[in-house]
């Protein structure tokens, strides 16, 4: 399928990203709206898709299931063609009011420049998911438009009340903060931020491309990622580092960093070749190069309780006496 963007129309977004305004909002949704339920990368079964459509359904939502979600060609919900045109009716369908993407894994940023986001950028609607839905999410920051990082269908089942609350509220409206503890003796008061970022590793994979908005002189970083190497870590952070990346954001939240391995023994390796730094040791040397604060311990990643919250809204960051709190203006 032929792309949408032209590459001249790749270079005037990617070469304006250092101006800044603050994001585009869209709707939040009231009973009776109607969420589309979309698979960018793998599929879904019936059995595994039922107990979120029935929740959201108690919420007062209708739902809307997009025609390749149950489609299987090895681990993805269709082939590249399928899962776009699929994608872009969700898009493009007015009476849709926000997309929950129903798993991540791989294969969203195989279609991402295929999609025509015009008429979103017109009639903002929320896009909602994480992992590998940090392509999508990523896409919407580079055109200005706030999106929802959370939970998604397949892991309904086992999130906890918090995150799947946090959702609700989110696409309500009635989402204003999300509290954790830190471990870090720091005092902030941030005003006027919004929160950036997502997977680590989607993040490192979209550098260079225009759907990676740079982060300015008003963002915090968010990062979390699951299954990868300590060594892993380190070269992707390099990497983001040695692009600028890190260069003008004020703080690193980090989320889970989950199912993370050295390759020792321990981790059931042959032989002990240890890498030898942890991902959160690896995430405070580069924060002290930065002279960035640096909080842990982050609600949210790859885990049961990954609560959902708003990437591109105006926000206000308070942390005092080992507690941290987002504060979300809209």
């Amino acid at each position: 399928m032929k792309s949408a963007k032209t590459d001249s129309q790749r270079t005037r977004r990617f070469g304006a990203q250092d101006s800044f305004r603050m994001n585009v909002i869209p709707p939040f949704l009231s009973p009776g709206d109607t969420i589309g339920i979309a698979a960018t990368a793998r599929w879904i079964t019936h059995e595994q898709l039922q107990p979120a459509l029935d929740l959201l359904h108690s919420w007062g939502f209708r739902t809307r299931l997009a025609s390749n979600v149950h489609e299987q060609i090895f681990q993805l919900a269709g082939d590249d063609e399928k899962r776009t045109v699929a994608f872009q009716q969700m898009l493009d369908e007015e009476e849709i009011k926000a997309i929950l993407i129903v798993r991540g894994g791989y294969g969203t940023v195989h279609i991402v420049d295929s999609l025509d986001f015009s008429r979103v950028e017109k009639k903002p609607k929320w896009i909602c998911g994480y992992s590998d839905i940090t392509v999508l999410l990523s896409e919407m920051s580079s055109r200005n438009i706030s999106s929802i990082h959370s939970t998604m269908p397949i892991s309904f089942p086992v999130a906890t009340a918090d995150a799947l609350e946090n959702l609700r509220k989110a696409l309500t409206g009635e989402l204003r903060e999300i509290s954790w503890n830190v471990d870090a003796d720091l005092n902030i008061n941030l005003k006027n931020v919004r929160v950036t970022g997502g997977n680590l590793s989607v993040i490192y994979s979209l550098l260079g491309s225009s759907s990676l908005k740079m982060p300015d002189e008003n963002s915090i970083i968010f990062i979390e990622d699951v299954d990868e190497m300590y060594y892993h870590i380190d070269r992707m952070l390099m990497g983001l580092m040695r692009a600028g990346y890190f260069n003008k954001a004020k703080v690193i939240i980090v989320g889970g960093m989950t199912l993370m391995k050295d390759n020792t023994k321990a981790f059931g390796f042959e032989t002990e070749n240890p890498w030898g730094f942890s991902p959160e040791e690896t995430i405070k040397r580069i924060a002290r190069e930065r002279q960035i604060p640096v909080l842990f311990n982050f609600p949210a990643g790859h885990q049961n309780d990954n609560r959902a919250f708003f990437l591109g809204v105006k926000s206000e960051l308070v942390v005092f006496e080992g507690k941290a709190t987002l504060h979300f203006q809209h």
